[in-house]
């Protein structure tokens, strides 16, 4: 069956952690950000926010990803040679993404509307990630510790009233991508609480 556009960018999008070295244009990135606000979101809040690192800025990414690294090996009992070199892997690992986008969300003391405000910055992040799909460019939503690290939100400028909802990766993908995955029916979940008619 042939899907319409928007309902291939959804059912093709993958999660991609390898991209070509090939750069992704400042146009295309805005682009992106501009789908991403048109995200629901309740009352208007435009909870969120975004930090994009696409230059010489991925530089001090990667340190973070290496010294989070470092320390994790270490604790795991790595000798120090080792955990360097491994840790040096990671960094040029974070330094080849093309663009990280590092999304927030602006707290609201109100404890309802802060869970409606984080919904609404999720379906901004894949409003962002499809439409990059749609654009032959590859996404990986990233939730670990370099993410969350105190010193992205700090490299960044976010305040302290934001919370970091995802570091995302932006690139055209390798040619040997994975280009299929599966999903479990959606009747698996499903109750209908009325009869079929």
């Amino acid at each position: 069956m042939r899907l319409p556009p928007s309902q291939n960018a959804i059912v093709a999008r993958r999660t991609i952690k390898q991209f070509a070295t090939q750069p992704v244009p400042r146009e295309l990135l805005r682009y992106l950000l501009e789908l991403a606000v048109w995200a629901p979101n309740h009352q208007l809040t435009e909870p969120w926010r975004f930090y994009v690192f696409d230059g010489a800025s991925k530089r001090s990414v990667a340190e973070i990803g290496r010294q989070i690294a470092t320390a994790k090996l270490l604790r795991g009992g790595a000798e120090q040679d080792v955990a360097q070199r491994k840790a040096e892997g990671v960094a040029q690992e974070w330094a080849a993404v093309p663009a990280l986008v590092l999304v927030t969300m602006v707290s609201d003391p109100d404890a309802f509307r802060d869970r409606e405000n984080y919904g609404a910055v999720c379906c901004a992040i894949q409003n962002l990630m499809l439409g990059a799909q749609t654009l032959g460019l590859a996404t990986f939503w990233g939730t670990g510790e370099v993410a969350f690290a105190p010193g992205l939100a700090e490299l960044a400028g976010a305040g302290a009233n934001e919370q970091v909802v995802g570091l995302i990766r932006i690139g055209y993908a390798l040619p040997d991508a994975p280009k299929q995955s599966r999903r479990t029916q959606a009747a698996n979940f499903t109750r209908w609480i009325d009869p079929a008619e």
